[in-house]
């Protein structure tokens, strides 16, 4: 964790040595009308403030800074803020509150398909301590999910640094990250309910070297979902709960082809999701997910801590449009689990296309316990070569559905309530570990 802080830091230091007390600060107070002071729609004085900063304004001087200082609390309709900039930095720090529309009919015709929208933009830093609450909860009812906007969107963007802000309650997923390059996201914390449908922490596609660094998600569906054609991704010491964890896909819906390669998940804490460290892909697709790495797990009360899906169908029943066609995994770690899991449904899942199969699925240092004290944990596996060494759970490979027939340990083991603190290790009662086995069944 010292390692990301620290990057952090330098991000933002960078920026101001760069500009220094050159900068020249701006409010948004700079472009509100008399009329405009009282108005609840302030959208017309950020798209004045947007233009400035993009066209250079103090370029003679440095920099400029738009600042949104603490206690100040603006509404914004849709928006887009769009580049290229004549500047190659945008700063943009959020100290109050940003508000959308609190009702759906009040949020005008819908042409983005985002909130707060950034596209082709290149070296914007947006940090602060503020809140941007986009009031979803007026759309999860009464809106169905392809209606519904996402609250940020990065589209087409370089070099952005996003930190320290508060999203909460998006009417569809928090931050999208699409066709974006060399990114950092970092100490952000994310908010909706647990039964809130479709609200996606963050959602990476087409994009490479992005980096999710020390925040919190707190979400009704996937923590982090990374999608086609991304890849150099790292995501470290994120805490995860409640939502649907992090996720590799959904791929290749529809036949489509989509690669994921090159996926770092560390120092993550899943706490009462209903998975952990997930990898869906629809029957019938084709490309490759390769060289992907979970490590450094911690598992609090989680429904299924590890799933490989090759046959998923976002719960329905799946159309094939290809005979013997998936995508293929190939190159997946797990590496130093401990927690704790429901013991309704397998805790360790590989469900792997009969063709296609799983190939080199490597296993080390599982060591998850039931958290029902008398119910045992049990794991499910077909059409996966497995390596495994360490793991608490048996895995059986030959196409059956295997109950670990030890004893659990004792249910959940207590955690420090600091967000980014080293997860404890488990009590000594937790069964003890299976040593090495290589199974290959196709």
């Amino acid at each position: 964790m010292g390692f990301e802080i620290l990057l952090s830091v330098l991000l933002i230091a960078s920026y101001h040595l760069q500009h220094g007390d050159s900068r020249e600060i701006l409010s948004i107070k700079d472009f509100l009308s008399d009329s405009e002071t009282t108005n609840i729609d302030h959208s017309r004085a950020f798209q004045d403030a947007w233009r400035a900063l993009c066209r250079g304004r103090g370029r003679g001087r440095g920099a400029a800074s738009l600042v949104i200082h603490a206690k100040e609390t603006y509404t914004l309709l849709p928006q887009f803020f769009e580049g290229p900039c004549v500047s190659r930095y945008i700063h943009i720090q959020i100290d109050g509150t940003i508000e959308a529309p609190r009702l759906v009919k009040d949020w005008g015709v819908q042409r983005n398909g985002c909130w707060l929208c950034f596209e082709r933009v290149s070296g914007l830093v947006l940090n602060g301590s503020g809140v941007l609450n986009a009031h979803g909860e007026s759309w999860w009812s009464s809106v169905e999910l392809y209606s519904r906007p996402e609250a940020v969107r990065f589209s087409g963007c370089q070099n952005i640094f996003y930190n320290g802000l508060t999203q909460i309650n998006s009417p569809k997923n928090h931050i999208s990250i699409s066709n974006c390059a060399n990114s950092t996201l970092s100490n952000l914390h994310l908010i909706a309910p647990s039964g809130s449908p479709n609200t996606d922490g963050i959602d990476i596609s087409l994009s490479y070297n992005i980096q999710i660094l020390s925040s919190s998600i707190k979400t009704g569906d996937d923590c982090i979902g990374i999608g086609g054609n991304s890849y150099n991704i790292n995501i470290t010491y994120v805490t995860c709960g409640p939502g649907h964890g992090i996720s590799i896909g959904s791929l290749g819906k529809g036949g489509a082809t989509e690669n994921v390669e090159n996926v770092n998940v560390r120092h993550c804490t899943f706490t009462k999701t209903q998975n952990g460290a997930r990898i869906k892909t629809w029957p019938g697709g084709r490309g490759l997910v390769k060289n992907i790495l979970f490590e450094d797990i911690t598992l609090i009360n989680v429904r299924s801590p590890i799933i490989i899906d090759q046959h998923y169908c976002n719960g329905g029943q799946c159309k094939q449009p290809g005979v013997g066609t998936a995508v293929k995994v190939n190159g997946v770690t797990y590496k130093y689990f401990k927690g704790t899991s429901l013991p309704d449904v397998a805790a360790i899942k590989l469900d792997c296309d009969r063709n296609t199969g799983c190939d080199n699925i490597y296993m080390e240092h599982i060591n998850i316990a039931s958290s029902w004290r008398r119910t045992p944990l049990a794991s499910y596996c077909r059409f996966a070569h497995l390596i495994s060494r360490f793991v608490s759970i048996r895995i059986n490979c030959a196409n059956s559905y295997y109950v670990n027939p030890q004893d659990p340990s004792l249910a959940p083991f207590a955690i420090s309530p600091m967000p980014y603190a080293e997860p404890p290790a488990l009590p000594a009662q937790s069964p003890a570990p299976i040593d090495h086995e290589i199974q290959n069944f196709y």
